[in-house]
């Protein structure tokens, strides 16, 4: 969908929205009113740039480094799905989180101790994009597979994963053992 798309899409609702409430504008003019609307649409055109521009944010390593072995939690990467505004994913020290929700808030957690695999799927078109689906396995009960759906640079979150997942297993004293 194109700018002017979405512009004749936020026009159609506004006014739909305008006849459904009831609420009179004659005093306004024709073309002020529509001054308006195209402002409200470059308003949201705005909004998913900032969205978009936010991107994914990874933490410098030396932020990470806190000297206490039981370290508090640290953010490490956080991003949300390409062209999405309603899902966040977090990867801390400490465990993955995905945020959802605009107005209302659901967040659900797998714990790293319990990650045992992460993958990394594209397509095409998604490699042109530079974007991708990365699946963690864990022994999670709730969430025994959870997919990170449509993230920027993919296989760059993915070791961000791993290596978060070792660090945290190391922290707590956990070997690794091959289940047969």
């Amino acid at each position: 969908m194109n700018r002017q798309e979405v512009r004749n899409t936020v026009t159609s609702q506004f006014y739909q929205s305008l006849a459904e409430s009831g609420v009179n504008v004659d005093a306004i003019p024709q073309a002020q009113l529509q001054a308006v609307v195209n402002a409200l649409a470059d308003g949201v055109f705005a909004a998913l740039d900032t969205i978009e521009s936010e991107g994914d944010r990874a933490i410098a390593p030396a932020a990470q480094q806190t000297g206490d072995p039981a370290a508090e939690e640290v953010l490490l990467w956080s991003g949300r799905p390409f062209l999405s505004i309603g899902i966040r994913y977090e990867l801390t020290s400490q465990r993955i989180r995905v945020i959802r929700g605009l107005l209302g808030r659901s967040i659900e957690e797998i714990e790293l101790v319990r990650v045992r695999d992460t993958t990394v799927r594209q397509h095409v078109g998604e490699r042109t994009l530079n974007v991708g689906d990365v699946t963690i396995v864990s022994n999670d009960p709730s969430n025994p597979e959870y997919t990170l759906n449509n993230i920027t640079n993919p296989g760059d979150v993915r070791e961000l994963i791993r290596s978060a997942t070792m660090t945290e297993k190391q922290r707590r004293g956990l070997a690794y053992r091959e289940e047969m």
